[in-house]
């Protein structure tokens, strides 16, 4: 009996081992905050006007741009929001840039709110880009405000990809980046 109770606890020492390997996350922390993205990422640069990290996914051919960023640099702050009313501002401020922006063809929508974890997912398709073949390029992004930041998270996932990330399987990478 304590034989087969020691084989039995080495085999789910063993799968569990392997499961949890298998299970790699790359985590990065922006601005005090802690991102554990799942799978291989690496930074690949910081866009200092934006105070966007950009992160890649090579084997996967992604891209996340996250910021971390206190409110009050923001020119649609105001004192005394709640981080319901801040996270609509931050959302809005973003969706009338891109609905007004000269020249592009752009088509924003909302498709996911989660007022309990504060965040919003939406997507912005960029039409016609000529540096994506005169494709559209589409970009998923999730809003967020969490310990007085706001925090964004892009992803792009139809860069010389055959098969893009569909739309609900963006949403989870996104929110599971978000959420830890």
């Amino acid at each position: 009996m304590n034989s087969k109770f020691k084989i039995f606890s080495t085999l789910v020492i063993v799968f569990i081992s392997s499961f949890s390997f298998a299970q790699k996350v790359s985590p990065f922390q922006i601005n005090g905050e802690l991102f554990e993205i799942p799978g291989k990422w690496e930074f690949k640069t910081q866009l200092k006007e934006s105070g966007q990290f950009h992160l890649s996914n090579k084997k996967e051919k992604l891209n996340l741009l996250i910021s971390v960023r206190k409110p009050e640099k923001f020119e649609f702050y105001q004192e005394g929001l709640n981080d319901a009313e801040l996270l609509n501002k931050f959302y809005k401020w973003e969706y009338d840039y891109w609905n007004s922006s000269n020249g592009i063809s752009t088509e924003v929508s909302e498709t996911k709110r989660n007022e309990d974890k504060k965040y919003i997912i939406w997507k912005l398709i960029v039409k016609k880009v000529p540096e994506n073949n005169d494709k559209d390029l589409i970009s998923y992004l999730l809003y967020a405000v969490r310990n007085n930041n706001l925090i964004s998270i892009n992803l792009t996932n139809n860069t010389d990809k055959k098969n893009s990330l569909t739309e609900s399987e963006s949403i989870e990478l996104l929110e599971k980046v978000y959420l830890k």
